[in-house]
């Protein structure tokens, strides 16, 4: 296995998630359509492409990336355009004996934002429309499963750069497509991302579009899974300090372990170490918190994200946390009046954190703190000061 750090991996690089597999297979068996629940860097994108690599028997996978698409026109191209993708179409020919056959024959010169595709012969359909004779058109005891990664970007972005209306329309779209009877049958959605989908609807009270998801939270690893992964990735570390590295880096997803397992290598052909020792790990922290590149996403994301006051509010509430560690949900409510925010305003913002994997109140409901203590110590030390 390579140590891969921050990017998607496949094949003998994956480190198996048994549990979560399992979990959104069985969801989609149930004819239920999975949202996939973690913060950044938790693993999700990899997931996906296991199971685009390994699909069941019974099923045809189909992957799309809308991170880029920032109207509904962009994201309905890109589903488009995964569905007649050629290697999807030679893999699955048999198997859909119709739907492969009439994708070829479409000709999209353009899809409106009001809702029409039109097609090269000038004919217009509403897309929903377009979408549900096409997936009528699939005659095979093998379901499709459309994976959407970064979905809540998708709309994150049409709210950015378009409107919230027709952020809303596209959600709406695909609920009444998911509640469509004709369509379950045939087709299972699985929505992914980097952001999470609920705090980018709840920001503008859309909710009721994703109340029907099957929610599956992807977790950190569990003690021994980390310990077994680092055992994968390092050689040259006895059990104790296997210990002491994974409270060090407390949470445990595969990024921060693999990242820190990169600086401990580059030390133990720098210093021809024989064994990592507890000095060497502390080395390669406050190494890792000197690559910007690897963190610098987690202060760029929230500028984006939010408004002026909004970000200011978000990053002076992350620059406490930095220092003293913890905060009160009333000290919040406090540092949100400073910011001209009303009480729900903070409160949304304080949720989308959550979400999006920067801080937890998982100990205390009342009582915030940084998911990750490495995260911690980089935002004291760029961010903050």
């Amino acid at each position: 296995m390579k140590n891969i750090v921050g990017q998607a991996v496949r094949g003998k690089d994956f480190w198996d998630r048994k549990s979560e597999l399992a979990k959104i297979w069985q969801a989609i068996e149930n004819g239920t359509h999975p949202l996939l629940v973690a913060p950044r860097r938790v693993g999700k994108t990899s997931i996906m492409y296991k199971i685009l690599d390994e699909p069941k028997d019974d099923y045809a996978i189909v992957y799309v990336n809308t991170e880029s698409a920032y109207s509904a026109n962009e994201f309905w191209h890109k589903l488009f355009n995964a569905l007649m993708d050629e290697e999807f179409n030679n893999k699955n020919a048999a198997k859909f004996k119709n739907f492969c056959a009439k994708l070829k024959t479409f000709n999209i010169e353009s899809i409106s934002i009001s809702g029409s595709i039109k097609l090269g012969d000038a004919k217009e359909l509403n897309y929903a429309e377009a979408f549900e004779t096409l997936i009528k058109d699939i005659e095979s005891d093998k379901k499709l499963i459309i994976m959407m990664d970064e979905f809540a970007q998708t709309i994150e972005n049409i709210v950015k750069y378009s409107t919230i209306q027709e952020a809303e329309l596209l959600l709406a779209i695909h609920r009444t497509l998911r509640q469509n009877p004709k369509i379950a049958s045939k087709i299972s959605f699985v929505y992914a991302g980097s952001i999470g989908l609920e705090s980018v609807v709840e920001r503008f009270n859309a909710i009721k579009f994703i109340n029907d998801l099957n929610a599956i939270k992807i977790t950190p690893l569990s003690h021994s899974e980390a310990k077994a992964f680092v055992c994968e990735l390092c050689q040259f570390i006895q059990d104790e300090d296997i210990t002491y590295l994974l409270e060090k880096i407390e949470w445990l997803i595969p990024f921060y372990i693999q990242l820190i397992i990169q600086e401990l290598n580059t030390l133990y052909v720098e210093k021809a170490l024989h064994v990592i020792q507890k000095e060497d790990i502390d080395e390669a922290i406050l190494r890792a918190i000197e690559c910007n590149h690897y963190f610098d996403h987690w202060r760029k994301r929230i500028q984006i994200a939010f408004e002026p006051n909004e970000f200011k509010f978000a990053k002076d509430l992350l620059n406490i946390l930095s220092e003293h560690s913890t905060l009160e949900s009333k000290e919040y409510i406090n540092l949100g009046v400073k910011h001209s925010l009303a009480e729900d305003e903070a409160r949304k913002i304080v949720h989308a954190l959550v979400y999006d994997g920067y801080i937890n109140n998982n100990e205390n409901p009342k009582i915030y703190r940084f998911n990750s203590p490495i995260l911690k110590l980089w935002w004291y030390k760029n961010v903050a000061n």
